[in-house]
C-alpha cells in the first residue's frame, strides 16, 4: 500500500506527537508499505532548519518550508498552519494519484481544513483522520476572545470537512463523542498514543535516583511533563501539605517545564519541605526517572475532557507504575483507573489511601503489576501499531 502521513513535526523532533507519527511511519515502511510524509521544517523547540528531503528507516520524508513564526503564539500557529496547508494541498496535488491512503493529524490546528479539497483532488483515495486533539474545541476552552471567535466560525465548515473523511481515529471514547456531535459518516477507531520507553518488565528504582527527586521518603509520587493550560497541578501540591500537616511520609516531585509550570510552582514555599522540583529529561534519562517513582501523578483540567489526553498516562503504565488522577470523574483516563484497577483519583481520602499503601507495601506492588499488564494489554505500541495495521488492511 501506498500511504501518505501529513504531521506539522516529524523525525528527528523529540516532541512526543512527532516521536508516535514517526515510529508508526516507520512500522508501515517495515511492513512493506511504500511511505511518505509530508511535514515542516522546522523543530517545535529549536532555530534549526532542516534539509528539505530525506529518506530515513525507509520513509520517504518530504519537509515544507515555513516562518519561524512561534508555536507559543496564536498568531504564530495559525500563520505555520495556513502556510503550510496550502504547501501541502499544492504537492498532494503534483501527486493525487501515488498513494492509496492519507493519514493527517490535528497539528497544524485546522488541518480538516483541507479534506474537503483533498477528496476533490482525488475521490477514490482513503483519508483517515487521526485525532490527537480537537480543533476549534482546544481553542475555545483556553484562548483570548478573539481567537475564540475566529476559531468558532471554522465550526459550519467541519460538518463538511469530515463527511470527506473515510476513517476518524480518536484517542479514547470522551474524544470519540465529541467527534460524532459533527454527524461524520466515517467509520469509528479508538486507536491510544503508546509509551516512548517500553521496558520489558517493569525496572526497579534507581536509589540514587530516587533519593535525588523524593529523599528518604516512604513513598514518591512524580509528575513527569508537560504543565500547560489542560493541566492544574496545585491539587497535587494542595495533597502534598496535607501529607505535611498529617505526617505520612509522601514525598512529591513535579518534574515539569510548558507556559504553565512555573506559574503554578511559584505557589510553593520553604515550608513545602516534601516537595522538589526537577527540569526537563532528555528520552535517554526518561526509563531512569519514571522508574524512580511508586506512583505518577496526572492532571486534566475539567472541560478538557475529550479534547486531549495527557500521554504520560501511557507513559507511567509502562514503567509499571499505577497513576493518581486529578480530574473529572466521566474523563476516559478516571474510567480506565476504574475499569482495570490502574490507580485512583484524587480526593479527600488520597492522603488515606497513601498511608495504606505505606502500611501494605504488596497492595502497591499488585497495582504496579496490574498497570503494566494492563498497558502491554491495551496501550503498549505494538497493541496500537497492530491496530493500526487492522484498519488498513481492512479498508473501506
Amino acid at each position: 500500500m501506498k500511504i501518505l502521513l501529513l504531521y506539522h513535526f516529524f523525525h528527528p523532533d523529540p516532541v512526543i506527537s512527532a516521536r508516535l507519527f514517526s515510529d508508526l511511519a516507520e512500522e508501515l515502511a517495515r511492513d512493506g508499505n511504500s511511505v511518505t510524509v509530508f511535514t515542516g521544517n522546522r523543530l517545535i523547540r529549536s532555530d534549526e532548519k532542516l534539509p528539505p528531503q530525506e529518506v530515513w528507516n525507509g520513509v520517504e520524508i518530504r519537509r515544507f518550508s515555513r516562518l519561524n513564526f512561534s508555536q507559543g503564539s496564536n498568531f504564530g500557529r495559525l500563520f505555520n498552519s495556513a502556510i503550510l496547508q496550502i504547501k501541502w494541498l499544492s504537492a498532494f496535488w503534483r501527486r493525487r494519484k501515488d498513494f492509496d491512503a492519507v493519514i493527517i493529524g490535528t497539528d497544524p490546528q485546522f488541518a480538516y481544513m483541507m479534506f474537503p479539497f483533498m477528496r476533490l483532488m482525488n475521490r477514490k483515495i482513503r483519508l483517515i483522520h487521526w485525532a490527537f486533539d480537537i480543533y476549534p474545541e482546544a481553542i475555545l476552552v483556553n484562548c483570548p476572545r478573539w481567537m475564540k471567535l475566529l476559531a468558532s466560525l471554522t465550526k459550519p465548515f467541519i460538518p463538511v470537512a469530515y463527511r470527506a473523511v473515510d476513517d476518524m481515529v480518536d484517542i479514547g471514547p470522551c474524544m470519540r463523542k465529541l467527534l460524532q456531535k459533527y454527524h461524520h459518516r466515517a467509520a469509528a477507531s479508538t486507536l491510544t498514543p503508546w509509551a516512548l520507553a517500553e521496558p520489558e518488565s517493569p525496572p526497579p528504582a534507581s536509589p540514587a535516583v530516587r533519593e535525588k527527586f523524593f529523599g528518604k521518603a516512604g513513598i514518591g509520587l512524580l509528575y513527569s511533563g508537560t504543565v500547560g493550560y489542560a493541566h492544574d497541578i496545585t491539587p497535587f501540591i494542595d495533597l502534598a501539605r496535607k501529607c505535611r500537616r498529617l505526617g505520612i511520609d509522601a514525598a512529591f516531585c513535579f518534574a515539569g517545564y510548558g507556559n504553565q509550570y512555573q506559574e503554578q510552582t511559584a505557589q510553593i514555599t520553604p515550608e513545602d519541605t516534601n516537595i522538589r522540583l526537577a527540569g526537563f529529561a532528555s528520552e535517554a534519562e526518561l526509563e531512569e526517572r519514571l522508574a524512580a517513582a511508586d506512583i505518577h501523578m496526572i492532571s486534566q483540567r475539567p472541560g478538557w475532557e475529550g479534547i486531549v489526553i495527557p500521554s504520560k498516562f501511557f507513559g507511567a503504565l509502562a514503567i509499571g507504575r499505577p497513576v493518581l488522577f486529578s480530574g473529572a470523574a466521566d474523563s476516559d483516563i478516571a474510567d480506565w483507573c476504574r475499569e482495570y484497577g490502574i490507580g485512583f483519583e484524587l480526593d479527600e481520602k488520597t492522603s488515606g489511601v497513601l498511608e495504606e499503601l505505606l502500611k501494605n507495601p504488596e497492595l502497591l506492588r499488585q497495582l504496579q503489576q496490574q498497570s503494566f499488564k494492563t498497558y502491554n494489554e491495551h496501550f503498549s505500541k505494538a497493541a496500537v501499531i497492530g491496530g493500526w495495521k487492522n484498519l488498513l488492511a481492512n479498508g473501506k
